[in-house]
């Protein structure tokens, strides 16, 4: 029976790393808990997750990539990897929203997920899915906002939350909406790249690589500081 190798790419958020599946079944990762050294270890860790089981790199199937909200050096890094693995192999990719594969990672926990990244400067990248064994499909469009801003466009029904910006602000979260429930997580999601990955390829969804974007959701903030009035 025939197999379909995905290599998949995080290096948008905090718990980054490489991660192999074959068909929609992980079989090796590496997480990568320090964001600062992403551009330095990623391919590496790359050759040694494939080296263990065996393979090269022609012999990857697709690819998949965390494409944000989150780090903008770091989203730029797993851009610029995968698009360089797709184009010189000839191979499809598929980039997914970060907000979109943490919501799918607790669709056993429950059918409304919201989620919420710190995204410094007193915002949170938002999103908010209603999420099934093969999809998050989205219930408002993802944003970089005020956490209470983002809080009260929610519709009434009831969400479970998770992402580190839903700790952050997890008073002005229960004083808000205090009947949803409130997980710890952390910002992981590679197994759900994978997953989420899988089914897209299955359905003929892939990209090339140079359709590949990125979901920054706001400027940097290097951007940023250009438009913004000098304060006196």
């Amino acid at each position: 029976c025939w197999s379909m190798y995905l290599l998949a790419l995080d290096t948008a958020t905090n718990s980054g790393g490489v991660a192999l599946a074959r068909n929609a079944e992980l079989v090796g990762l590496i997480l990568i808990k320090q964001p600062l050294e992403y551009s330095e270890r990623i391919l590496r860790y790359v050759d040694l997750l494939i080296g263990e089981f065996g393979l090269s790199l022609d012999r990857i199937d697709g690819f998949t990539v965390a494409a944000g909200p989150g780090s903008f050096t770091g989203i730029r890094i797993g851009l610029a990897t995968v698009k360089g693995f797709a184009q010189s192999l000839e191979r499809p990719a598929v980039a997914l929203s970060t907000l979109e594969a943490l919501a799918f990672r607790f669709r056993h926990f429950h059918r409304r997920i919201a989620v919420m990244m710190d995204a410094r400067r007193q915002q949170i990248f938002g999103g908010a899915y209603e999420v099934s064994e093969t999809e998050a499909r989205p219930i408002l469009p993802e944003q970089a906002a005020p956490p209470a801003e983002w809080i009260r466009r929610l519709p009434a029904q009831r969400f479970a939350w998770v992402g580190d910006g839903t700790q952050m602000y997890a008073s002005t979260l229960a004083a808000l909406r205090p009947h949803d429930r409130i997980l710890r997580t952390d910002n992981t999601i590679l197994p759900e790249l994978c997953r989420l990955a899988y089914e897209r390829f299955v359905r003929g969804q892939a990209s090339t690589a140079e359709e590949l974007r990125a979901n920054y959701l706001r400027a940097s903030d290097a951007e940023q500081a250009r438009f913004d009035p000098p304060r006196s």
